[in-house]
């Protein structure tokens, strides 16, 4: 995860960023997204004043604090602007609070059209219309959709000699390559080779640490 590595530098553990996993389809990170039935009248989400919003469960970074983060960001406190929060539980239920009318807007992890949470619920059939018939993905529009979240960046510490941090990622970056079906099994063929990147990609993600340490104050 990227918030373990992000905190060690809040609490000074010096560490640097050196590469990054890249999906197939969303590359090096994923999004979290604001969805509302295509048959409301809700266009954007400054559209849903006062109406209910649907969140995963605290622990849930695409789900309930990069939503809440991506929102404070845009100046909307979600307590006064909403007129309730429903915690679903999971990525399912709140889609199902959705469909279910339970909510009005609902936040969820995405990483492309063709692959989400959402996807997957309806290729499997999960999300029906009152009359039965299986919901499709033009059933739902996004209202907002957040920054990238990045992937969790593979890390060494800072003092390290720079030649041994200099060969490590060498051999880890070239490792894709010459063990192909190693690198393959790690992740089901569903990712790319790694690529690399540096500390300064996660810099966002300090912040969304911090505001997070917020909301558990408040609450």
């Amino acid at each position: 995860m990227v918030r373990p590595r992000s905190r060690a530098r809040i609490t000074g553990v010096e560490t640097e960023a050196f590469a990054a996993n890249v999906n197939r389809e969303s590359g090096k990170g994923y999004y979290s997204v604001f969805y509302v039935l295509a048959s409301s009248p809700y266009q954007s989400i400054l559209d849903l004043k006062g109406k209910n919003l649907g969140l995963v469960d605290a622990n849930s970074t695409s789900g309930y604090q990069v939503p809440l983060f991506t929102l404070n960001e845009m100046g909307i406190d979600h307590d006064r602007f909403f007129a309730r929060g429903v915690i679903a539980g999971s990525h399912q239920n709140v889609i199902f609070a959705l469909v279910a009318g339970t909510v009005d807007v609902a936040a969820n992890s995405w990483n492309s059209d063709s692959f989400s949470n959402l996807t997957r619920m309806l290729n499997k059939g999960m999300l029906k219309k009152p009359d039965g018939s299986q919901m499709q993905q033009s059933d739902f529009r996004i209202v907002l959709k957040s920054p990238m979240i990045p992937n969790g960046p593979y890390t060494f510490l800072a003092a390290l000699p720079d030649a041994m941090k200099a060969d490590i990622r060498q051999a880890f970056l070239a490792a894709p390559m010459k063990a192909k079906e190693a690198f393959d099994r790690l992740s089901d063929g569903q990712n790319l080779p790694w690529e690399p990147i540096d500390s300064s990609a996660y810099n966002d993600t300090i912040k969304l640490v911090r505001f997070v340490d917020q909301l558990r104050k408040r609450s």
